[in-house]
């Protein structure tokens, strides 16, 4: 018993460190064939395909073009349709006619194996007209702009709307407006393994098996059910071991639905793996937004209100709808309160690759410009950082607290607990605030520019609207969970065989815990959000319950006792005043199941120890932090030393904290690298600079520091397991705590950091504008 908060070591690394993982390259099957995808190298143009050489070509079996297709599976479904997308614009599978990024997929060869593949891709002609293309997000809205969807009045792809309060009243009374104009900018997933399916059609079963990376693998199901023109039981999909996903894995791409139409076209295992140059230009990124908004404050630094409007680039489709725009624009207050709120988003239409969630989806963004605020707001009205973010959170009282708009998932946004001020003074306590400012005056006059940063954030996590869940017990004892969301490496097995043990006394290493096969359990939504430990934990809780009660009530039949003075623990119902009597769960499973040939002996319960239960939330549960970071800068070399992190958290009730500090660690390297290093870069013409590591840079064991964690934890009151999601907090507020410091370090040298990410060249250019300011220049 006690597994629950437990630090246990995860049951799933066995496996991975001596090298007996099964990842998606490592599925093979007899006779399998290798497909290699046609890129476009063109940005916009209208094409023309022949593929005479290709098909003549050594070891090839056919070449896929759009035309091959069926109707339904040529035009990617929306993943997250939404009413305020006005003009959404699905992926093509194929281009057909006309491609609107470098990356875009145009052909697949089926071949042999992947070096005659390679070799025939490269005889697919490809006649481009090419046309002007649209990259530059402000200029994409101009008049005359060309259009990146030639049958839409503009590049506008939507305008969202959120507001509350009076603005314009708050703003007309401020005694202090601060304006900044903040860029983020485009950045991708890049996780250890890049994407792969493998999918094969058995005739004797007329079933579609697919083998893929997802974290939606119901999705997928779902898709290629409707592509292919199959029940969705004809359509089984599976995850092995999966190398990350970082969301930009959940949700359907075009490889999705054409290895599966290919697989039943041609009748045998068919494999394609991403290669990384692949996997640079044409997986989905995200991250790219220009802001240009405004915060009101009275003269004791209390906000009155935000204001002001943003542009997001969806790429040149939508696949994921509104939702990263939108979760920017709703968690731009963060913690804090803010009473009168207008923001605007103009999703717009560019020649790059489409954009989706990455770890954060968008409210790294939020997180970043209000704190880039708040900082702009500290230094106009002389307050000390700290203090000005102590007079506008939301204080523990206060919760749950209304925020006047709605959220994400349709409901009215409600915080629903949580107290960021105590995590705030917890952080300021562990850095020791008060002497680290002491020590940086001192530091100044020696010649030494030392920063300190500090950034708030929420994160809306446990996202609905269900998850199911099979457990049973079986008849030598031990217990098996079936669910249907697949692990990303977040340790799944671990964590919901604890909350198993926990509830039901069966021995950790005696819970095991199947995942990643559609067959599993009948429905399921997937992994992301920050959703499977609130919301799959709970319907394994239930699951758990529902056994256990199971359990005392035969137990009680069994021991001829009433169930109210039994117990469960260590895999047996007992006694609680005697607890050397008592039935195995093992015996019970036994004596539910009878004999062959005879009646069954407990009749009134049915036979055998299983169960399937569910967990639908109300609506999100809010994960919040608050990180600070203390940093030196050389303004000789421009480079910045992060000399402490420090990250407290409050998820709520965590299952197990060693996986959790997990978490949290790589979250922090993700955001180190979207800080100063991970930046896609396109040309004017719409090529991609960044297709290789050695121009996409990021951060490895060298530039991440060690990170000071501690919790406090306020149970979340929208779940029976009292928890709030984990999977992205670490990297919300990073950007903008490293920001904030930088531009600390630097203050008296009029340093403005207004972009991420930044390089030692942009701190360089930084310095030299302030220095041609006029601003105070030191050796």
């Amino acid at each position: 018993m006690g597994q629950f908060g437990r630090r246990q070591v995860r049951a799933e690394d066995d496996n991975l460190i001596v090298g007996r993982g099964r990842y998606i390259d490592d599925v093979r099957f007899p006779e399998m064939l290798h497909v290699v995808i046609v890129r476009s190298q063109m940005a916009r143009a209208n094409i023309k395909i022949d593929i005479a050489a290709a098909l003549a070509a050594k070891g090839v079996h056919a070449v896929f073009t759009a035309s091959d297709l069926p109707a339904a599976a040529r035009i990617l479904p929306d993943c997250h349709p939404n009413p305020t997308l006005k003009n959404p614009r699905g992926p093509q599978v194929l281009a057909d006619g006309h491609v609107r990024y470098v990356g875009e997929p145009i052909a697949a060869v089926v071949a042999d194996d992947r070096y005659l593949a390679e070799d025939a891709a490269e005889l697919v002609q490809v006649d481009y007209d090419e046309l002007p293309a649209v990259i530059n997000l402000p200029a994409a809205l101009q008049n005359g702009s060309p259009l990146v969807h030639q049958d839409m009045p503009s590049n506008l792809a939507a305008r969202l709307p959120v507001q509350t309060g009076n603005v314009d009243e708050a703003f007309a009374h401020a005694h202090c407006i601060v304006r900044q104009q903040l860029e983020i900018q485009r950045g991708a997933g890049q996780a250890m393994e890049t994407r792969g399916i493998v999918a094969y059609w058995s005739e004797l079963d007329e079933r579609l098996v697919v083998w893929n990376v997802s974290q939606v693998p119901f999705v997928h199901r779902t898709a290629i059910a409707n592509a292919l023109g199959l029940p969705e039981d004809s359509v089984q999909v599976r995850n092995g071991d999966v190398g990350g996903g970082f969301g930009y894995k959940g949700l359907t791409y075009a490889e999705d639905l054409l290895l599966p139409v290919i697989a039943k076209s041609i009748g045998r295992p068919v494999k394609w793996i991403e290669d990384r140059r692949e996997h640079l230009i044409a997986s989905y990124h995200e991250r790219t937004q220009i802001h240009d908004l405004e915060m009101a404050l009275d003269k004791d630094g209390i906000i009155l209100g935000i204001r002001g409007r943003f542009l997001y680039d969806t790429g040149a489709y939508t696949p994921w709808g509104p939702v990263v725009p939108l979760l920017t624009a709703v968690n731009i207050p963060g913690p804090y309160k803010v009473r009168n709120y207008k923001v605007e988003c103009d999703i717009i239409f560019t020649n790059t690759v489409p954009t989706a969630p990455v770890r954060g989806a968008g409210r790294p963004q939020a997180c970043y410009v209000c704190e880039r605020l708040l900082d702009a707001a500290a230094r106009e009205l002389k307050m000390d950082a700290a203090e000005l973010r102590r007079r506008n959170l939301i204080q523990a009282h206060e919760y749950p607290y209304e925020l006047g708009f709605i959220s994400r998932d349709g409901t009215k946004r409600k915080y629903d607990s949580g107290d960021v001020p105590a995590l705030m003074e917890r952080a300021l306590q562990i850095l020791g605030y008060d002497a680290r400012r002491e020590e940086q005056r001192k530091a100044h006059t020696e010649g030494r520019y030392v920063g300190i940063g500090i950034a708030c954030c929420v994160e809306d996590t446990g996202l609905g609207p269900f998850e199911e869940v099979g457990l049973s017990i079986e008849l030598d004892g031990t217990a098996t969970v079936r669910m249907g969301t697949p692990s990303q490496g977040q340790g799944q097995k671990t964590a919901f065989a604890q909350i198993v043990e926990h509830e039901l006394g069966i021995p950790f290493n005696k819970v095991k815990v199947l995942t990643g096969n559609t067959d599993l359990v009948r429905y399921s939504i997937g992994t992301f959000a920050s959703r499977a430990g609130v919301v799959t934990g709970s319907a394994v809780l239930n699951a758990s319950l529902q056994l256990k009660d199971r359990a005392l009530a035969i137990g009680g039949t069994l021991l001829q006792v009433p169930k109210e003075q039994l117990e469960v623990a260590d895999g047996a119902v007992r006694l609680k005043s005697q607890p050397s009597r008592g039935v195995s769960l093992a015996e019970i499973v036994h004596t539910s199941l009878g004999e062959a040939g005879a009646p069954l002996p407990l009749r009134d319960f049915g036979p055998g120890m299983s169960a399937v239960a569910s967990f639908s939330p109300q609506t999100n549960t809010f994960a919040t932090g608050c990180h600070v970071a203390l940093v030196e800068v050389d303004p000789k070399t421009c480079k910045v030393k992060i000399l402490r992190y420090i990250a407290v958290e409050d998820f709520g009730n965590v299952i197990n904290p060693m996986i959790v500090d997990g978490q949290v660690i790589g979250g922090v390297g993700l955001g180190i690298g979207n800080t100063f290093l991970e930046k896609v870069v396109y040309d004017e013409g719409g090529q991609i600079l960044t297709g290789t590591f050695m121009d996409y840079l990021v951060a490895t064991s060298m530039d991440v520091p060690r990170i000071e964690l501690d919790y406090i934890a306020t149970p979340s009151p929208l779940n029976p397991l009292g928890m709030k999601g984990a999977g992205q907090g670490g990297t919300i507020p990073v950007p903008a705590v490293l920001s904030s410091a930088v531009e600390d370090a630097l203050r008296s040298r009029n340093v403005r950091l207004t972009h991420v990410p930044f390089s030692e060249s942009d701190l360089f250019a930084a310095l030299c504008t302030a220095k041609a300011d006029g601003a105070e220049v030191r050796a």
